[in-house]
């Protein structure tokens, strides 16, 4: 049976989604993630978990939205010598995501939100997002910016009281910590201090991730609890949507 406060498109029914349409729901949320190894604490789900909650986060805030199912890959070249990563190029991601946007507009929904959780989908978003919003009829705002998304990570961390640097974001404290406060028993106990310095994205992308950690891991992962976790969703998801807002306000103006 439909919920009338499901969020996700997947979990509904055609005329459940053709009555939402018709109620006003416009909006929907296409949340990109990856399927590449993020340590030997967390599933090689991570980014897709992660995104996809953030979407529905966001969805819920705008209140006019729904999810769309996630993108459960992207490029993941640099972790592609560690069993489960599974990568696509840019160039698929790029044609997957038009697809997506076509679809949307052909089922009656006027807006799309482009949300990336996976830091390797960011440039490919970057890039994409300026010719989507010119040659669609659907309004689409994309939250860019790697950078971006780290600082509000880093911030996040701050607000829940954990003094930790990130300077790059993968299977440390705060990915461990939002994972642990979606699904505790897919993280396991023994949390790795993997990589903490300074990373050069040449050699990461040359050489693969273990070029400065066997184990896959950038970040400590030490620190990271369910409390904290669900500060940095929450941090993030606000911030998220206010962005979004603000897009399409100025879309509107």
């Amino acid at each position: 049976m439909d919920s009338p406060n499901a969020v996700r498109l997947g979990e509904l029914s055609w005329p459940a989604v053709a009555a939402a349409v018709e109620d006003g729901v416009d909006t929907v949320v296409v949340p990109l993630g990856a399927t590449e190894q993020h340590g030997p604490h967390l599933p090689v789900d991570t980014d897709t978990r992660l995104a996809t909650e953030l979407a529905e986060r966001v969805a819920r805030r705008l209140g006019d939205a729904l999810v769309a199912p996630a993108i459960p890959v992207g490029p993941s070249e640099e972790h592609a010598s560690f069993p489960g990563t599974i990568s696509v190029s840019p160039d698929t991601l790029d044609a997957l995501l038009r697809d997506y946007v076509d679809s949307v507009e052909r089922g009656g929904f006027e807006r799309v939100v482009v949300l990336p959780g996976h830091g390797g989908s960011f440039p490919t978003v970057d890039a994409v997002f300026p010719g989507l919003a010119r040659e669609t009829d659907v309004d689409v705002v994309a939250v860019t910016g790697l950078q971006r998304y780290m600082d509000l990570l880093q911030d996040g961390l701050r607000e829940a009281g954990v003094d930790v640097d990130e300077p790059v974001v993968h299977a440390g404290a705060s990915e461990t910590a939002m994972v642990l406060a979606l699904a505790p028993d897919l993280v396991a106990d023994d949390r790795p201090e993997g990589h903490t310095g300074a990373v050069s994205a040449a050699a990461l992308f040359s050489e693969g991730i273990e070029r400065y950690d066997e184990a896959g891991v950038l970040g400590d992962a030490r620190p990271a609890t369910a409390a904290v976790g669900e500060t940095l969703l929450e941090h993030v998801a606000t911030a998220h949507a206010d962005y979004v807002r603000a897009e399409f306000d100025a879309l509107d103006s």
